[in-house]
């Protein structure tokens, strides 16, 4: 079984969103284990739903690494998914073809999907495993997923690395030499708003994680990103490259 591990705060429409993509999976050996870190919305929305697979909590801590820590000690499954409560797993399928990993072997899967900003979409491409998570946090924490066994030998999750409890972990994975899977297609949908992006008076405290994660692994100073940026980067190095791969005469689509 996939336990789906969702914190949630104050946002009982995107989690109502967020479950019915689950619901729609055709893989049904999951559960989704929810922890509602603000005034209870979040449970309430589990409660309408009335699907035994649907367990919600509070948070007996505070934040959303703490949230994820109750949902973790809470899985019942052989393997952990972590989803935050605004995206979506858009590929119906998705869970069964991480499971397909999973059932063969220890790994940590990670997938590709979309970043939607409401008015248009932007392809978002992690690439094959590689030493680029040295110097950027391609991988999506949405769609993630390794075995609660393997989450637990590499040490759980690090509270003190706020914003970075991902990389972290993705970190001691990759240094640990346990194998990446990467799943392609438009497997994840990652809402991008206000609430969840890096600027505004949040600024100064992703950079003070950032830099305490530059120091617990021993990396070079780090350009502070986030997934938007990572995506428009990797678009605008797409497109430079597209004229130089094109006979003359030939206009790049």
């Amino acid at each position: 079984m996939i336990s789906v591990l969702i914190p949630t705060r104050n946002r009982p429409g995107h989690l109502r969103q967020a479950l019915a993509s689950l619901l729609r999976q055709t893989f049904p050996r999951f559960e989704a284990v929810v922890v509602d870190d603000g005034d209870g919305e979040g449970m309430g929305v589990v409660a309408s739903l009335a699907d035994p697979r649907l367990r919600a909590f509070p948070n007996p801590g505070r934040g959303q690494v703490e949230a994820r820590q109750h949902a973790l000690a809470q899985a019942r499954g052989e393997a952990v998914l972590f989803l935050d409560d605004d995206d979506l797993l858009l590929d119906p399928a998705y869970l069964y073809r991480v499971w397909r990993v999973l059932s063969k072997e220890e790994a940590l899967v990670y997938g590709e999907g979309v970043l939607d900003l409401g008015f248009w979409e932007i392809p978002f491409r992690p690439g094959e495993p590689g030493d680029w998570i040295l110097r950027d946090n391609r991988i999506l924490a949405s769609g993630t997923a390794l075995p609660l066994r393997l989450l637990r030998k590499l040490g759980g999750l690090d509270p003190s690395l706020g914003d970075y409890w991902d990389w972290d972990l993705w970190l001691r994975a990759y240094r640990a030499g346990f194998p990446f899977r990467y799943l392609k297609g438009r497997g994840i949908g990652i809402r991008v708003h206000g609430d969840n992006q890096s600027h505004g008076n949040r600024l100064e405290e992703r950079r003070l994680f950032l830099e305490h994660l530059c120091r617990k692994h021993g990396l070079p100073p780090l350009q502070l990103k986030d997934h938007l940026v990572l995506a428009l980067e990797a678009q605008a190095a797409k497109e430079s490259l597209a004229p130089a791969l094109c006979p003359p005469g030939i206009v790049p689509l």
